[in-house]
């Protein structure tokens, strides 16, 4: 007898999709490639696109009331849009998201190595068992299921986050809080605050990973809601770090565009070069929250595609205690594995690959959040639905904002592993709408289990 599936809560299902949504990134990490063009402004940035990011957590809000499914956005678009574009919406989270899971434990490996040797300078390099350990406790965790793996991702995102306001704190208590250039609006240049805006709009992505816990949520009802507070809490976070790290840099008289790891430059700066430990902490910690929230998200996915026919049918196995989606946890735990020791043969590095992986879902999350946005107008015009003339308003305010996220990532076109990456990026959309449409011509059958078939 297969045990009944596991409830999760709210709370639970929030922190689920925080922690895909990786917030500790952004200051430890990518702030710098927002803060080259937005300079003082950083802050007004991160508020600015999270304001978009809100509106279009709104429309796939939407969806996910009217279609709640494990599949999330497969399930959304094939309903609301159209059955080969929920097709591409599935295999792109599956390989947007799959990267994200391919990078998460050696990044956590990376983060944990290197503040051990902070602390124990002839410690040997411990990054690959560090890897592999992480892939390990969260598979396992991942395979106990889904109540306690997004317990702990939620403890473990708190601790992250926790880590990162604490070096905030400490920060403007040392260099002060008021920073008037900040708020001197008449010296933006908006040109550059919109390349910003580009830029700023990748890390909010991930929110949307909520919906995949639809059937195991105690109150499935409130995941469009729990969609809407991520981002509007991660956006507040995101301002404020923002905000605090200009700040410093500032007084600094140096360039936070030019920093590769600044909050590890501001701990040195203030003269407590053990907060760059509690920074590679905090990293290490969220890397591992992302590794059980991927398991999580991706198995769903790969669920419920089975379940509607597109993947193998032994996908949909569900282990017999815990009744959580086994077989498909036990291939991605296959596939990272191997990802980690090709990285240990090849001696690749790593944040060559987690650019590679970036690029990869950032492209993901374009392409959905846009097919989201036309899939929710659609929907709410066909029903002729009140929030139909809203929807079309932040339809109207977010594709071009998306729009330009894509030019800007393939124009001037990268050379290297990251065009090569753009390429497979099109190539799989490519494919992936070519095998929908062939289905559609000679086997209707199929494309109409995808929207018709319940798991």
């Amino acid at each position: 007898m297969v045990h009944s599936a596991q409830r999760v809560s709210t709370r639970e299902v929030w922190g689920h999709a925080v922690a895909n949504i990786t917030p500790s990134a952004m200051p430890a990490v990518t702030i710098a490639l927002v803060a080259v063009h937005g300079g003082s402004f950083t802050w007004l940035a991160y508020a600015l696109v999270g304001l978009v990011m809100w509106l279009v957590a709104v429309q796939l809000g939407i969806l996910a009331k009217h279609f709640p499914s494990p599949g999330s956005l497969f399930f959304y678009l094939a309903k609301a849009l159209h059955p080969v574009a929920g097709l591409v919406a599935g295999f792109t989270m599956i390989l947007g998201y799959g990267g994200a899971l391919l990078g998460a434990p050696l990044l956590c490996g990376l983060f944990a190595n290197t503040g051990l040797h902070t602390l124990f300078p002839q410690a040997p390099d411990l990054l690959f068992p560090l890897a592999l350990a992480t892939l390990a406790i969260a598979f396992l965790l991942a395979r106990r299921g889904v109540e306690i793996s997004a317990r702990w991702g939620l403890w473990v995102e708190w601790f992250s986050l926790a880590c990162i306001l604490l070096i905030a704190v400490l920060t403007l208590q040392h260099f002060g809080i008021s920073d008037p250039q900040q708020w001197q609006l008449g010296h933006l240049h908006p040109p550059s605050l919109l390349s910003a805006l580009v830029l700023a709009l990748l890390a909010y992505g991930g929110f949307e990973t909520a919906g995949n816990l639809a059937a195991e949520a105690e109150k499935p009802q409130a995941i469009p809601g729990i969609m809407r507070w991520a981002v509007l809490l991660v956006g507040l976070f995101f301002a404020f770090l923002a905000y605090t790290e200009t700040l410093a840099f500032d007084r600094l008289g140096q360039s936070l565009g030019n920093a590769s790891t600044p909050l590890n430059a501001i701990a040195t700066a203030m003269g407590d070069p053990w907060l760059g430990v509690v920074v590679d902490l905090a990293m290490a910690t969220a890397a591992f929250s992302a590794s059980i929230a991927t398991f999580n998200s991706i198995s769903r996915i790969l669920l419920s595609m089975a379940g509607h026919g597109v993947l193998p049918h032994i996908l949909t196995r569900r282990h017999l205690t815990y009744g959580t989606p086994v077989v498909a946890l036990y291939a991605l735990g296959v596939v990272v594995l191997a990802s980690i020791v090709l990285f240990w043969l090849t001696h690749t590095e790593i944040l060559s690959l987690i650019g590679i992986f970036g690029t990869f879902t950032a492209l993901g999350f374009v392409l959905l959040y846009a097919l989201g946005n036309l899939a929710a107008l659609r929907y709410l015009f066909q029903q002729r639905l009140e929030l139909r003339w809203l929807s079309l308003l932040i339809t109207l305010i977010s594709l071009p904002l998306l729009g330009a996220v894509f030019y800007g990532t393939v124009v001037p076109f990268p050379s290297g592993s990251i065009g090569n990456t753009i390429l497979l990026f099109i190539f799989m959309v490519c494919a992936t709408t070519a095998l929908g449409l062939y289905w559609s011509r000679f086997q209707p059958e199929r494309i109409q289990a995808i929207v018709s078939r319940e798991l």
